[in-house]
């Protein structure tokens, strides 16, 4: 009999015993898709066969999930995209929860609003005191998550209790109405519930609800964490630091050489690589601009003429480059994996992931706007320059992407002070820092490796391994 075998037979001899315990996991997008499935928390859960794993996810992904993902202790359901309030109650609460985080990109966000409506004074005046009421008292926060629990009625999801009876529910972005559901259903069954932060400004960025909270958090970094007890007042002990999940690929993936890599994209391989990754339109409406300003800089000898631009599309927003595509000096790359026909929708695969990891690796240089990929870039220990110009244009602070910058954006914050990137106030600025790294790479070493340690926690390729580990150590218990 082979092991296979004999691990189908223990499975089924557990489920018919009735000793079988079960987690519900949602899969509300792409990002959770990377972070869950094609990591080692999938792998984690399904080695542990006393454990049968229900995900949850938009119907039209199923089938693509069941056949990448099958397991004999996993199982795939498909509900319907939830929209973002079910009733005026449900409304009035979300409405309401926007008000629970006073950080200082909260209070920005709110008098930008003002200066590019410039209109309605009395409602940003009562924004802001709703604001320093709610974000200044916790037993107000407190009093409203409690009416919103018993007030808000949710039954969408009972059919999937009543069916699977789960012994814990892991809901991998607590921010999403498909999450906040689950949370709602388990806690009124009295059953042990995970949340997980999406992403590094979820928080700070006051944008998003923070309604149901769960038993247990699962956070990047301690930044996080600092900011979830602060902010969303969950007691630092039910806190789990994890590092980044999707991170793990950086350490335990093969790169490809780089003849390989400059040959799929039509590059020479003596050609030193700028690789310009994108925020996307409508957080830098300018970048277009920018881009043509180093064609014309590499044309007119100010950049060296062995050099290459990649402008890596940002994967959910197209920007519009113009002429730009058309120069010998740039390569657009807008590489994404679409799935389905009739429900077009982009995946992050382990091709996709491999491709960002080599455009990383095999760059010199790393240009971005406030992004994530100056983490990325300090991973593989790549130079990292932000833009914080506006192109050719001249715009007010508020509108200008040098806002990303100051300390009404939190969550960027750390990675201004790390001393691992330079941020470049105009195309002359840029023009000088591209040439100054691409002499001596080795600048700001010092701060990329702080970056690394303030944002990834543990860079072991462990990260989803302990996602997993402590899931199941919740369920055991």
């Amino acid at each position: 009999m082979g092991v296979v075998q004999k691990d189908f037979i223990m499975w089924y001899c557990l489920l018919l015993i009735n000793k079988m315990k079960t987690i519900f996991i949602t899969i509300a997008n792409r990002q959770q898709a990377r972070n869950i499935l094609r990591t080692d928390v999938l792998k984690t859960l399904k080695a542990d066969f006393g454990v049968r794993t229900i995900f949850f996810t938009p119907e039209f992904k199923v089938g693509e999930y069941r056949k990448e993902f099958s397991g004999d202790n996993v199982i795939f359901e498909g509900v319907s995209v939830l929209p973002r309030f079910m009733s005026h109650s449900d409304a009035f609460f979300g409405r309401l929860s926007l008000f629970y985080v006073k950080s200082p990109t909260a209070k920005f966000l709110r008098k930008q609003w003002l200066l590019l409506e410039k209109k309605q004074p009395l409602r940003y005046i009562a924004s802001m005191a709703m604001l320093f009421l709610f974000g200044n008292l916790k037993f107000l926060r407190v009093s409203a998550r409690f009416l919103d629990y018993h007030l808000v009625r949710d039954k969408r999801l009972d059919k999937y209790f009543k069916k699977y009876k789960p012994n814990l529910v892991f809901t991998s972005n607590i921010i999403v109405p498909l999450d906040r559901s689950f949370l709602r259903h388990a806690k009124k069954r009295g059953v042990r519930t995970v949340g997980m932060i999406n992403s590094w400004d979820n928080i700070t960025l006051s944008k998003y609800p923070f309604r149901i909270l769960p038993n247990h958090l699962v956070v990047h970094n301690a930044i996080i964490k600092d900011e979830a007890v602060k902010y969303l007042d969950i007691p630092k002990e039910k806190i789990f630091i994890s590092g980044l999940p999707h991170f793990d690929f950086y350490v335990t993936g093969k790169r490809s050489t780089r003849e390989e890599f400059c040959t799929n994209l039509g590059i020479s391989s003596d050609k030193r690589i700028i690789l310009f990754a994108s925020i996307g339109s409508s957080l830098n409406p300018t970048e277009r601009q920018v881009l043509s300003l180093l064609d014309d800089a590499i044309v007119k000898e100010k950049l060296p003429k062995d050099m290459v631009i990649i402008f890596r599309q940002h994967p959910t927003e197209k920007t519009l480059v113009g002429d730009t595509n058309k120069s010998s000096n740039i390569i657009i790359d807008d590489s994404k994996t679409i799935l389905t026909k009739e429900n077009s929708y982009s995946e992050i695969l382990t091709k996709d992931m491999e491709h960002l990891a080599d455009s990383i690796f095999h760059s010199d240089v790393m240009i971005n706007t406030a992004s994530t990929m100056s983490i990325d870039a300090s991973v593989f220990d790549k130079p990292v320059i932000n833009i914080a110009f506006d192109g050719w244009e001249e715009k007010q602070f508020h509108e200008s992407v040098s806002r990303f910058y100051k300390p009404s954006h939190a969550h960027y914050q750390p990675i201004v002070k790390s001393g691992g990137v330079r941020i470049t106030y105009s195309i002359d600025d840029l023009i000088e820092v591209i040439n100054l790294y691409l002499n001596d790479p080795t600048l700001d070493k010092k701060g990329r490796r702080r970056i690394v340690e303030e944002q990834c926690y543990k860079l072991d390729g462990q990260s989803g391994k302990r996602i997993g580990i402590f899931l199941l150590s919740l369920i055991k218990n």
